[in-house]
């Protein structure tokens, strides 16, 4: 009889695990924010701070990095939400980040004693088309950001796109994004990427042998032997590069360090299993070259227990104290079950 039991509780928790990946998987497919009428507006951005760790909010060390503070972002807005890239100035202070619903997002990142305490002086707007209209659906899903100059907010950036992948040029000037200005030519070892497995991140090299090359990574395209499939792209010429796969992990974006160091943000995601993860690790500038294999330092490995959610977005400055500062944003895919998390660190 006992046995019977045993048997039956372990079908109803089969059961209901199977409902509730049915109820992720069916929350994960909420439709993105039409932007097709959005014209910049300001808006309201609320935050609620947040630990790493709820079960130990005064816990600062994880792994080789020193959290500062995270914020739960939410606003009443339709607009807000899906973002999956992320840029900051020099100091920290204004911050731009794109959504995959084909919007941007640009405030004032607010501190109180040194941590982030709020967005101010908010504004959204579209990513518009040649034609100065939001861009069409099917052509909204940009999902990483760089800035060609290291320096304030307002200048010139790269966009990459999935879908219909490509690499555009685009301009944030005067509180407006403007463009498209230009295109770079997907690199020919990233041709043939799966539809939903495009470029979830893009950077260029801020210092190192290679400084300013652009490096990009497709999310799903892997090598025989299970590798991530990249590229190194300097005065026109694209070159291979790889990076070891671990695990489920699927790289969402990647930022170089003002050496030309790289620091890679990692997701895993199984809806069956009910469980994410975050990685991030840092590989050297020396190790950045054509036909090389990257593997680098682990920063950082959290999974149930601590705060986390589908990170997509990195942005990479310096303090006063010369301690490099990382920040992370999730997206939210603009369903109920998930949050737009806002958190940084400093490596030690």
């Amino acid at each position: 009889m006992a046995a019977v039991k045993k048997t039956v509780r372990s079908r109803g928790f089969l059961a209901g695990a199977a409902v509730l990946a049915c109820v992720v998987t069916a929350a994960l497919a909420a439709d993105k924010a039409d932007v097709s009428d959005l014209t910049t507006q300001d808006i309201t951005v609320s935050a609620r701070p947040i630990s790493f760790a709820s079960a130990q909010p005064e816990k600062r060390d994880f792994g080789a990095l020193t959290f500062v503070g995270g914020l739960v972002l939410s606003s009443t807005s339709s607009y807000f939400g899906g973002y999956s890239g992320l840029a900051l100035d020099a100091k920290g202070e204004r911050l731009l980040t794109i959504s995959d619903s084909g919007s941007w997002l640009s405030g004032k990142l607010d501190y109180k004693d040194g941590v982030p305490s709020g967005i101010s002086d908010a504004h959204i707007g579209p990513i518009p088309a040649k034609n100065g209209k939001p861009l069409k659906k099917g052509e909204r899903d940009v999902e990483s950001i760089v800035a060609l100059k290291a320096g304030g907010i307002d200048g010139r950036y790269l966009l990459g796109f999935e879908r219909r992948h490509r690499i555009e040029e685009y301009a944030f000037e005067k509180g407006e994004m403007r463009g498209p200005l230009g295109k770079r030519a997907i690199p020919d070892q990233l041709k043939g990427m799966k539809s939903n497995g495009g470029l979830e991140d893009l950077t260029i090299l801020r210092g190192g042998p290679y400084a300013g090359a652009m490096i990009t990574f497709s999310e799903k395209m892997l090598t025989d032997d299970g590798r991530h499939t990249g590229a190194l792209v300097k005065d026109g010429k694209s070159q291979p590069l790889f990076m070891k796969r671990y695990e489920e992990f699927d790289i969402t974006d990647m930022q170089s360090t003002s050496d030309g160091s790289l620091v890679v943000l990692e997701r895993s995601f199984n809806p069956a299993l009910l469980r994410v993860g975050t990685r991030m690790r840092l590989i050297k500038a020396a190790d950045v070259k054509p036909g090389a294999t990257l593997d680098g330092q682990l920063l950082l490995e959290a999974g149930p227990g601590l705060e986390i959610d589908n990170f997509e977005g990195l942005a990479i400055t310096e303090n006063d104290k010369r301690e490099i500062v990382l920040t992370i944003i999730s997206d939210d895919n603009f369903n109920f079950i998930q949050r737009t998390l806002l958190m940084q660190f400093k490596i030690k």
